[in-house]
């Protein structure tokens, strides 16, 4: 594992990293500006685009939403453009567009109905569906890597020094170490799978890149895809993803029917290495000391009979309209090849048991 270590080493070094800017999306959306138009410049074909040559580029940086709009017009004066969306940190969304919540390509595929191409540019693979509906063009975007496709272009680009963009080719030089160096780690993840991750210092260095939650989320969603072919009714929504002050979390909730405990919503959250059963009531009122038993005899009740194996992690007294029980401790990058059926087991018996919490709340 010392190959990793030196790997780890050399993105903390880099001097993107030293001035914050390496995990911003929008840095790499321009670096692949700078990219694409150094390639334009020097004559460098590549196949990022469906037409596979470079014809007389303009790259436009936000535009109407979108990362980068890239404009081509060709020998025959035929325009094509193509919609780039950087997923760098994040993954896609959903967004809501004329009263209908959308995902956010199809957003931009309705807003950009002239444009011939789109692609989704993210660090690990998408796994969502890049189907496009209602569009003359685009029928599905395409998806690129920056550690594959991306730092491809990068090395091919590299072996053209060009004196009049040599600013420009100082800085790719040190974006392509970069993406090289990280592509080690990406390429270790997405080989293990769910198995454990074994780096020395993983977690603190992925910290230090500022990039803890990415690969927190990757290791997530892995499990949710497993997770939410394991769950056996629709009252249990597909998992959701999320990332709050740098930490990764997955979320499954449960609605409850009309009752008298001002409870809302329930179910099963991960984040920061902690498994929680919380309850989630409509309002903050005088309904909260129940809402805390039911908590504790539930939340107990799934760690002894479904994470029994795993640590319990301390439990902090908080309120809220929201408010969890720790039910197992959950390392993202630990092995996590049970993990789903643990979990779906928990909801499972979570949404038929919805009565029984209530009923217990009534007793306390």
């Amino acid at each position: 594992m010392s190959n990793y270590l030196k790997i780890m080493d050399n993105l903390v070094q880099n001097p993107f990293t030293s001035i914050h800017v390496i995990d911003k999306e929008k840095f790499h959306t321009g670096m692949l500006k700078l990219l694409l138009e150094y390639c334009q410049a020097n004559n460098i074909e590549h196949k990022l685009f469906k037409n596979n040559t470079l014809h007389k580029l303009e790259c436009d940086l936000e535009t109407k939403s979108v990362d980068l709009l890239v404009t081509q017009v060709s020998h025959t004066k035929e325009i094509h453009i193509t919609i780039i969306e950087a997923k760098f940190k994040t993954g896609l969304h959903v967004t809501d567009y004329k009263n209908k919540v959308v995902s956010q390509i199809q957003k931009y595929a309705y807003t950009h109905p002239e444009a011939s191409e789109g692609i989704v540019v993210s660090l690990f693979k998408e796994s969502t569906d890049l189907s496009i509906e209602k569009h003359e063009f685009i029928k599905q975007f395409k998806n690129i890597t920056f550690t594959n496709q991306v730092l491809d272009l990068i090395n091919k680009a590299l072996k053209h020094s060009n004196k009049d963009s040599i600013h420009v080719y100082n800085l790719l030089v040190i974006w392509g170490n970069y993406l090289k160096d990280l592509k080690g780690i990406v390429n270790e993840f997405e080989k293990q799978k769910l198995n454990l991750i074994a780096i020395e210092n993983l977690k603190a260095n992925l910290q230090k890149l500022r990039l803890k939650g990415v690969f927190q989320q990757y290791r997530m969603n892995l499990v949710k895809e497993k997770v939410d072919k394991l769950i056996n009714s629709d009252k249990i929504s597909k998992g959701k993803l999320g990332n709050t002050h740098g930490n990764a979390f997955l979320h499954h909730e449960i609605t409850f029917g009309k009752n008298d405990f001002n409870f809302e919503k329930y179910g099963i959250q991960w984040q920061n290495g902690k498994l929680k059963f919380y309850i989630e009531l409509k309002n903050k009122g005088n309904k909260i000391e129940r809402r805390d038993s039911a908590l504790e005899e539930i939340g107990t009740f799934l760690h002894n009979n479904f994470f029994k194996e795993n640590e319990l992690p301390k439990n902090v007294k908080r309120n809220g309209k929201f408010k969890s029980f720790n039910i197992a401790k959950v390392e993202e990058f630990s092995d996590l090849n049970i993990l789903p059926n643990q979990m779906a087991d928990s909801l499972n018996y979570l949404v038929n048991n919805a009565e029984r919490i209530l009923e217990f709340t009534a007793q306390n």
